[in-house]
């Protein structure tokens, strides 16, 4: 064999062996089934429930003036490197009458090393600068990422927003152990009550003696005309105490009240909406 066709020949072997390289990279190689991770190799999974109570954050939502906004404030931060939440409710459907649609708003980006967090979630959508307010607004709850050492503690709590005031009235979060029965304001009001998470800065009393969850209800700051009555029911303790703390000026006062041993439901009259705080003996 003459040189001319050596030379041919290995030119030929050449760009076939690119050739295959080729369709091996496209076709094989690319379409391999991709190695997903297992599920210890996934970032890991525990509840807030493993958390201490006066490492968890303090969570107050509260309405504007409209009840088209929801103002997010976070305390109590600084155990952990990064807190993400998620608000999701559900809401009147415009387009089908009778029918809830879920809606939801994300915050991110929050420094767990401020000493308070605060932003705005609307209750609505908006296009091109119109904000449309969504309406029927019920089952809200709160979802926190708190992220510690490469570990997620999930929380999930509820909120629920009344718009009351004009007329007598009464507040229940939803698993009725909480109510607060209202007096008439003179005018409606936005409110919401919610579980609280942790516990609000400031306190004298032992924490590993509070009952949860702790429950915030969320207004402007209103004086009521004449009393309002409480009633919290506790799973477990004897002789409890009760708490409110006040957001405006970040005050705490104990409020005296009755223990109903047959139902477990510690029963005060109250004068403004606050945090209210059970601490009982174990």
């Amino acid at each position: 064999m003459d040189n001319s066709k050596k030379n041919i020949y290995i030119i030929a072997a050449i760009a076939l062996a690119i050739i295959i390289a080729v369709v091996y990279f496209l076709f094989i190689h690319q379409n391999k089934p991709k190695i997903t991770k297992t599920e210890d190799e996934q970032a890991e999974q525990k509840p807030i429930s493993d958390i201490e109570i006066a490492k968890r954050p303090f969570v107050a939502l509260s309405p504007d003036t409209s009840g088209s906004t929801i103002q997010v404030s976070i305390q109590n931060m600084n155990y952990f490197d990064t807190i993400e939440y998620e608000i999701t409710y559900l809401a009147d459907n415009p387009q089908i009458p009778g029918e809830k649609i879920q809606r939801g708003a994300t915050g991110s980006e929050i420094n767990t090393k401020d000493e308070k967090n605060i932003k705005s979630a609307p209750l609505g959508t908006g296009s091109k600068g119109v904000f449309s307010a969504d309406k029927g607004i019920s089952e809200g709850k709160l979802t926190l990422h708190l992220i510690k050492n490469g570990v997620e503690y999930l929380s999930e709590t509820n909120w629920d927003l009344y718009k009351v005031g004009s007329k007598a009235s009464e507040l229940k979060d939803r698993s009725g152990n909480f109510s607060l029965k209202l007096p008439s304001l003179g005018k409606d009001y936005w409110i919401i009550v919610s579980d609280t998470v942790g516990v609000p800065p400031g306190y004298n009393f032992d924490l590993n003696s509070v009952n949860l969850p702790v429950y915030g209800v969320f207004s402007l700051d209103v004086k009521y005309p004449k009393p309002a009555t409480l009633n919290y029911k506790i799973t477990e303790g004897q002789t409890p105490d009760l708490y409110k703390y006040n957001r405006v000026d970040s005050s705490w006062n104990k409020i005296d009240s009755n223990f109903d041993v047959s139902t477990k439901t510690v029963n005060a009259s109250v004068d403004s909406f606050a945090t209210f705080v059970v601490v009982s003996s174990k």
